[in-house]
């Protein structure tokens, strides 16, 4: 069923229940339209086509008004299939979008991002992406992150977005050597925090990080160890040694250590594709993980949520009130992070 051996398809029945809850507490449906967004995974990781077929499951089961279409795995450069935008462009208004898949959704026309389009037609969604950088071992540990205590995640989540909205320089140091400033005056925190009850509104499923862009394109200056895990054009990985990143005028200017080569790969392979790629390397993003359900397993869409770690990211960040718009958004995972605000330590 769904290109699923018998027995993953009989766990996702098994877990059912669980993707109920997450529907319920995300979205909080009442008889709107759901369309759930998958593909067939990349050879045995089929992770999305589970997560896709976990909540079309739990749909049918609560007589939910839900269709499921596939398709082929994407790239962030390529357009996803026609069939899909025909899915998305023939919903109704204020419809309810879940998006599991392996790399990508892929582009929706021309013109307007997913994100976009969700916010000018009232669609609230949930998006997984990047679900093949692991294995199916791994799927009790993301349902792990995704059934959690949302109210207390919300807590935690608004009283550091609230200390962030405020911040005009927000400085970060972990022991084994990052040491970075950002200047965020006059930016706006968003808090993921699981909950997409109103018109437009919608983000990541495992929900779990507040994160903010920096003032302009110049306003973060210093150095980034990577020791956590490493978004690279091929996916993502835990990092075996660490990587130091030099930042000077909000640009990584230089990459060491013994996976540098992977990360200057992937800004070659982008900078290549891009229109602008001069923006490319431009830090674009400052976060901190809050889900205390989630670990390290070399997934961005999992460990940039777990507690205990922060990351930045690379390239574009218009979509959340940045300056910098490009083909490329690379968030890169740090452990143990300290944040000072305005010179004043962070308490979380």
């Amino acid at each position: 069923m769904f290109g699923l051996p018998p027995e993953l398809v009989s766990k996702v029945h098994k877990h059912s229940p669980r993707f109920h809850k997450i529907i319920q507490k995300s979205l909080k449906p009442k008889d709107e339209p759901i369309l759930i967004i998958s593909d067939r995974g990349l050879g045995q990781n089929s992770l999305a086509s589970m997560f896709g077929y976990g909540y079309y499951h739990s749909t049918l089961n609560k007589k939910l008004n839900a269709e499921i279409v596939f398709q082929e795995v994407k790239k962030g450069f390529m357009a996803a299939d026609d069939h899909v935008t025909k899915a998305i462009n023939k919903l109704d208004k204020s419809s309810l979008i879940i998006v599991a898949v392996s790399n990508k959704l892929g582009r929706i026309g021309e013109e307007k991002s997913f994100r976009t389009l969700c916010k000018e037609r009232g669609h609230r969604f949930l998006s997984a992406t990047g679900l093949g950088d692991v294995s199916v071992n791994h799927f009790d540990l993301f349902l792990e992150a995704m059934n959690i205590n949302y109210r207390r995640l919300a807590k935690k989540g608004l009283a550091i977005k609230k200390k962030w909205d405020k911040a005009e320089q927000i400085h970060v140091k972990t022991s084994a050597g990052t040491d970075i400033t950002f200047d965020v005056s006059g930016k706006e925190a968003i808090a993921n925090i699981g909950k997409y009850h109103e018109p437009g509104e919608g983000g990541n499923m495992p929900a779990g990080e507040v994160y903010i862009p920096p003032k302009g394109i110049t306003g973060v200056n210093g150095k980034i160890v990577v020791d956590g895990s490493l978004k690279t054009v091929n996916g993502s990985l835990l990092v075996n040694s660490p990587l130091t990143l030099t930042v000077k005028d909000g640009r990584v200017e230089k990459v060491d250590g013994k996976q540098a080569k992977l990360l200057l790969q992937t800004f070659q392979k982008f900078e290549d594709r891009a229109q602008h790629p001069e923006r490319i390397r431009l830090i674009s993003e400052l976060g901190v993980g809050i889900n205390p359900g989630a670990v390290l397993i070399g997934s961005m869409i999992l460990d940039e949520k777990v507690l205990g770690t922060g990351h930045i990211a690379m390239g574009s960040n218009s979509w959340f009130g940045g300056d910098i718009k490009t083909v490329y958004h690379g968030d890169q995972v740090f452990k143990k992070p300290v944040y000072y605000i305005d010179g004043k330590k962070m308490e979380y």
